[in-house]
């Protein structure tokens, strides 16, 4: 996926980081660290810009996390 300067953004790699940490644990852990950084990112981007980017409600999407207010 590209984001408008043509740069990919990095849930992919989010992904696979949360799944190399997440690796020889309970599948549910690593859904819950995957939750976990998608709202970091998701307060951290609204505290910053007032919006959130694509990339990160696709994270949140991924985990199946829940889109707060």
């Amino acid at each position: 996926m590209a984001t408008k300067r043509g740069k990919r953004a990095p849930s992919p790699e989010i992904v696979r980081l949360v799944e190399a940490l997440s690796t020889g644990v309970a599948s549910h852990d690593g859904v819950v660290l995957g939750r976990g950084i998608a709202a970091l990112l998701r307060d951290a981007y609204r505290a910053k810009q007032g919006k959130v980017p694509g990339w990160v409600r696709e994270l949140i999407a991924h985990y199946g996390g829940k889109r707060g207010p």
